[in-house]
């Protein structure tokens, strides 16, 4: 708006409304209440002037809400099929005027009610529907904020004129160079990047202006429940606390935007002492952010609308800069979650996992305590997989069934729970437990779509403080995308769990006899390319059935799973060893000769020896022993079968000379290549030799 003018006449009141910008689609009316006929228009250069909507805006007001536009209180209003007006009630010059503007219309037209609009005033409908579609278009919102920014600038027109009436002429120059300066400060509040830098603007700017001996911040915190109050001239920073509940009573007597005797007010203030204060909303819309308080300066209604002026337009900067600020925070928070995503991808383990988890969550928040639980397979109970501030032997003992306890409840429903105090709330109402050291607690299922897989719980801020709607959306946003990859492990997991169980021996977790046949056969090959040896060796307890008709199947299976481990140990990492079946093993030696392979041999076969089973003394040889067979390709055999047969052969033919022994088988004749013998004429072969064996370690056959 422009600056402030004499007026000594309605015209030129008219004629200064007319130049706003906002109201140039407006056929503005000015009527004085009482007299049916309005005061002369000013002329419209910039908007139609339509006597024909002009009729039907005065038949309406006329007909439905007031008498000779006796207007008591401002509105905005909608009638006859979409034509739009709002009229202002004012008192000036001694009398009471309306100020009606008309002649834009909302986007729809409702041609029945235009036609309902001319049958009561004889008015063409044609006419009327032809300037109807000619009109700007506008909308009640739109209207509702230029009635309310045009109400404040007739309130200040009437402020005006009450002082010069009272005596205060004197003071219009200084008033006019507020509001010129005002106006440049409503300039730079506008370019104000941060809530404290707009704040500290509007201080300065009323301290200035108005040499405030006291002024006070008062901003409600995030929880909404309580305000706070903070110095900003002339009083400490830090004040007090207001309940909400104290100051909305307060607000609901309409003590706002008025100078009021101090007594009104003091029981907002208790450390502040004056006489005279003011309080004004810091708001945009129905967001509420707080309001300034203003200490000891009467002030007059010019003063109060220049600082309402001013107070608007800091909740309205305030609001842009709080989306501002979300928006920022929005995509620093997917930056963040993006930067989880990859350390919870990094985890090595389900517990890892489950602590990287659940120490983010902590962090984000500032919680010392905390813990994840997780559905069990039927879906009936939780368990406690992780805890932050508590013992995780002791917890992991704890089960909770599902729609029991906090937990429960929200495992049950998937709805987050945010508790300020566990005793006071109602959808809790329980006593606050011993180690805990607040009452506020947050509760956010784990759950991808309708499936909920677990809980994640934080407690006990570093502050104390309750957590807040804030923190609420932060944790859920991150227990969605924790909820993801935990999912995702334990699927992983479940995976190869299968995977390990369909080529592994359940019993001594060694691979099983269908994994050792593709494996060999890929070493077979491997060997054969790069021209290596390759050992198998046959290992077998010696009188097993007797141990286990002695001693039992249970401590059977426990000398199955020592001597799977004593050949574990044993091998290296690049061998393969697999329970071929019952009391027998297989190991592959990759790239080791016959000569090598025996050493190792031997070590198992001491070292099952000296291994103490249960119930060993009752068996034959007064302990458990083990023979072995060992066979090499490609003196051996060229095949997987070929290899097999020899190592097995090798390994009875220690069985035979009285076990507990290793035994090599011996070259043969090989005669799967038989294609590739010397013609006839070439020297015979060499004679067979005795198999090779060793003895056990006294020396002497045990029987």
């Amino acid at each position: 708006m422009g600056g402030v003018s004499t007026h000594n006449q309605p015209e030129d009141l008219l004629k200064e409304l007319r130049s706003y910008p906002s109201l140039a689609p407006y056929t503005l009316t000015l009527f004085s209440c009482g007299n049916a006929l309005p005061v002369t228009p000013a002329p419209c250069a910039q908007s139609l002037h339509d006597p024909l909507c002009h009729e039907v805006t005065r038949h309406f007001l006329l007909e439905q809400h007031y008498s000779q536009l006796d207007v008591q209180q401002p509105g905005v209003y909608r009638h006859s099929g979409g034509l739009l007006c709002f009229a202002l009630p004012f008192r000036w010059l001694g009398g009471r005027y309306v100020l009606l503007a008309d002649g834009v219309r909302d986007e729809t037209l409702d041609l029945w009610q235009l036609s309902a609009a001319c049958r009561s005033t004889s008015l063409d409908l044609f006419s009327l529907l032809n300037h109807a579609e000619s009109l700007p278009v506008s909308s009640i919102e739109e209207m509702e904020r230029i009635a309310d920014e045009i109400q404040k600038r007739l309130a200040q027109v009437t402020a005006e004129e009450r002082e010069t009436v009272s005596g205060t002429a004197s003071q219009s120059p200084l008033l006019a160079q507020r509001l010129s300066r005002s106006v440049r400060v409503l300039g730079m509040m506008d370019e104000a990047r941060t809530m404290a830098e707009t704040i500290s603007l509007a201080a300065e700017t009323l301290g200035e202006f108005f040499d405030f001996p006291d002024m006070v911040l008062v901003l409600r915190d995030d929880d909404g429940q309580k305000f706070s109050v903070t110095g900003l001239w002339g009083l400490p920073t830090v004040l007090d606390t207001i309940p909400a509940v104290k100051f909305l009573a307060f607000a609901r007597g309409d003590r706002l935007k008025k100078c009021l005797p101090f007594e009104e007010m003091g029981p907002l203030f208790p450390a502040v002492r004056a006489r005279w204060g003011a309080c004004f909303p810091l708001q945009q819309g129905e967001e509420l952010f707080g309001f300034l308080a203003l200490f000891d300066r009467k002030l007059l209604p010019a003063d109060l609308l220049q600082i309402e002026l001013i107070t608007s337009r800091v909740g309205s900067r305030l609001m842009q800069i709080k989306k501002e600020m979300e928006q920022i925070q929005v995509g620093g928070l997917c930056r963040k979650l993006s930067t989880l995503t990859n350390t919870l991808l990094v985890a090595n383990s389900k517990e890892e996992l489950y602590q990287i988890t659940l120490g983010i969550a902590a962090d984000l928040l500032g919680a010392t305590q905390g813990s994840i639980m997780l559905m069990d397979k039927g879906g009936d109970s939780l368990n406690i997989v992780f805890t932050k501030g508590m013992s995780l032997n002791v917890a992991k003992c704890l089960t909770l069934k599902v729609g029991k306890g906090i937990a429960g409840s929200v495992a049950k429903s998937g709805t987050p729970l945010l508790v300020n105090d566990v005793e006071t709330d109602d959808r809790v109402g329980m006593a606050n437990r011993p180690r805990f050291k607040s009452k506020s607690l947050l509760c956010i299922p784990l759950k991808l779509k309708d499936k909920i897989i677990g809980v994640l719980n934080l407690s006990d801020k570093k502050n104390l403080s309750p957590f807040t709607e804030s923190d609420l959306q932060l944790l859920t946003s991150f227990a969605g995308l924790a909820s993801l990859i935990i999912e995702r492990y334990l699927l992983m997991e479940e995976s190869c769990r299968f995977e390990q169980l369909s080529v592994t021996d359940p019993l001594t977790g060694l691979y099983n006899r269908r994994f050792l046949q593709s494996r060999l056969e890929e070493e077979l090959n491997r060997s054969l390319r790069q021209n290596l040896n390759l050992t198998v060796v046959f290992i077998d307890l010696d009188f097993f059935k007797a141990y286990n008709d002695i001693c039992g199947h249970l401590e059977g299976d426990q000398a199955l799973v020592k001597t799977a481990g004593i050949i574990k140990r044993t091998l290296r990492d690049m061998d393969i060893v697999a329970r071929f079946g019952g009391e027998e093993f297989c190991a592959v030696l990759p790239a080791t000769s016959k000569m090598e392979s025996i050493v190792v041999a031997e070590r198992i076969r001491a070292e099952v020896e000296r291994e103490k089973f249960h119930g060993e003394e009752l068996m034959p040889l007064g302990t458990v022993t083990a023979s072995l067979g060992i066979a090499t390709f490609p003196e051996d055999g060229r095949s997987i079968e070929a290899l097999l047969h020899a190592s097995d052969v090798a390994l009875y033919e220690a069985k035979g000379r009285g076990r507990n022994r290793v035994v090599a088988a011996t070259p043969a004749p090989v005669l799967e290549d038989a294609a590739l013998r010397p013609a006839p004429s070439a020297p015979p072969l060499a004679p067979v030799a005795p198999p090779l064996y060793l003895a056990s370690s006294d020396g002497s056959r045990k029987s």
